[in-house]
């Protein structure tokens, strides 16, 4: 298999080369970009050899496939497309599939900083930075997933770059949006260390996208990708994109805010006032520390032990002190009109909780876009 993928993959590339290259990608939402990546995000979920039986979304139109990595950390993998007339390659990250092992990184929902350090295991150490900002921090179970398959899509990039190929879509559905956040952080932190050409451009879809990680994050994420470069599609009526859930201290908050320093303002104040604002600001205050602490010890250390058991060697690292995950990126909403509700129920007293996530419910509605 591997043999043939990487005779294909030549051929591709020799094809390429009579091609005349300049900026291809542009700027900015296109809806016919996205729609095609909403068809290989199908495929990247499907057997290589079960394609032809898939009737449930059209076979991608633009792009060729050339290539599927191994299965890695939590069962992920991603597939290489390349465009069939222009030299654009696609990466495609796969989202959950049914089995406990996939679950595990959504469930492995604790965050760590976005810049560090991580053994994943016995023979790999991963050096990281996703962010400038000392204060972002990201989902750990996408995060480890990301590191993994980053082992083969960096040496992929390198080839398409060598045959020509400097632009790059980036895409995901799914969990595979989240984790396509964290590579295009990855990648673009890699451009800037000088280990991968500064002239490649990315482009983003991120597709049903869950929050990858926290408002600082979401900041740079967003201040790398401005300009039109990155998006997260999302279907009004899908609960993915609203997920991990999400708990805000009075520590998440910017450094110049009205809860610093509250305890010695209140301190200060004459008895009885000063028991009383203390009361209150307990009330209001320690339910969410609390919330924050059981979050980290259920979601991050006990859900760990599990994670040691599929990667043998995993060093769980220290966790950020916060689960305070928020939406991120240029969103592009799907809304789900009369006509779609009257296909896809939106009934909770009878609910199928993928009813509104697949692929071909988020076709559905991209199709009726008028951007």
């Amino acid at each position: 298999m591997r043999m043939k993928q990487n005779r294909k993959l030549m051929i591709v590339f020799l094809i390429l080369a009579q091609t005349t290259f300049g900026q291809i990608l542009k700027s900015g939402f296109d809806k016919s970009e996205y729609i095609e990546t909403l068809k290989i995000n199908q495929k990247v979920h499907i057997p290589l050899d079960k394609w032809d039986a898939d009737t449930n979304v059209a076979y991608p139109q633009d792009y060729n496939f050339v290539y599927r990595s191994p299965v890695v950390a939590f069962d992920n993998i991603w597939d290489l497309w390349v465009h069939k007339e222009k030299a654009v390659a696609l990466i495609s990250i796969q989202g959950s599939v049914q089995t406990e092992a996939s679950f595990l990184a959504n469930l492995y929902a604790a965050m760590i900083p976005a810049k560090g350090e991580i053994q994943l295991d016995k023979d790999f150490k991963f050096q990281y930075q996703l962010s400038e900002n000392p204060n972002a921090a990201v989902h750990v179970g996408w995060f480890v997933a990301m590191a993994y398959l980053s082992k083969t899509v960096v040496p992929q990039i390198d080839s398409c770059y060598k045959a020509g190929i400097k632009e790059f879509v980036l895409t995901g559905h799914s969990q595979g949006g989240g984790i396509t956040f964290l590579m295009n952080s990855h990648l673009e932190s890699l451009k800037k260390q000088g280990k991968l050409p500064v002239d490649i451009r990315f482009k983003t879809y991120c597709s049903a996208g869950p929050k990858p990680g926290n408002l600082y994050y979401a900041y740079d994420y967003e201040r790398m990708t401005a300009g039109g470069w990155a998006f997260n599609v999302v279907n009004s009526v899908d609960w993915v994109p609203d997920v991990p859930f999400t708990v805000q201290t009075v520590n998440d908050f910017t450094a110049v805010n009205p809860f610093y320093g509250a305890k010695k303002i209140i301190k200060k104040q004459k008895f009885p006032k000063n028991i009383a604002l203390k009361h209150v600001y307990k009330q209001m205050s320690k339910p969410s520390l609390k919330a924050q602490k059981n979050y980290e010890k259920y979601l991050g250390k006990m859900v760990s032990q599990a994670v040691k058991k599929q990667i043998p060697g995993y060093v769980a690292p220290e966790y950020y002190k916060s689960n305070y995950y928020v939406r991120t990126g240029n969103t592009i909403v799907l809304y789900a009109d009369d006509a779609y509700l009257k296909l896809f129920s939106n009934d909770p007293e009878n609910p199928n909780i993928w009813q509104h996530h697949l692929p071909r419910q988020y076709l559905f509605l991209a199709e009726k876009l008028s951007l």
